[in-house]
């Protein structure tokens, strides 16, 4: 038996355990993020603050105070950023709030150093219509 039929399919299968793993590492990291950004969303909605975000600054605390004077549900919790000219690729997930006339807000989140906490990148103002 030649050695490199040995080692092809030792390889193949090293290659394929590395990239299955590379992959459910991804999806485990999206869970993550997502599950955790739910979480900021219900302190949001219970407090207007939460412990995961580093920081909510004067503009979004006033948009906030205006949106939750109607009671307010998570609409999503989106991965990634929003598109250009909006977005510029740094957040790695949108929160999206509204309540019930149909005010909302998209809250851009990227993760700070410590796990499981954000920096707020920016909001604006959203419709259920428009992310429906």
């Amino acid at each position: 038996m030649n050695k490199w039929q040995v080692i092809c399919p030792v390889v193949a299968i090293a290659i394929f355990a590395l990239v299955t793993a590379l992959i459910r590492g991804r999806k485990e990291h999206d869970y993550f993020i997502r599950i955790t950004t739910y979480g900021v969303g219900r302190d949001i909605i219970a407090t207007t603050n939460s412990s995961h975000l580093i920081k909510i600054g004067p503009g979004l605390q006033v948009r906030l105070s205006e949106l939750l004077v109607s009671p307010t549900h998570i609409a999503s919790v989106l991965l990634g950023d929003e598109p250009s000219p909006i977005g510029d690729g740094s957040a790695c997930s949108r929160l999206v709030l509204t309540n019930e006339v149909a005010d909302g807000v998209v809250i851009r989140l990227r993760q700070a150093d410590t796990p499981g906490t954000f920096h707020v990148l920016g909001f604006l103002r959203a419709t259920d219509q428009s992310r429906q």
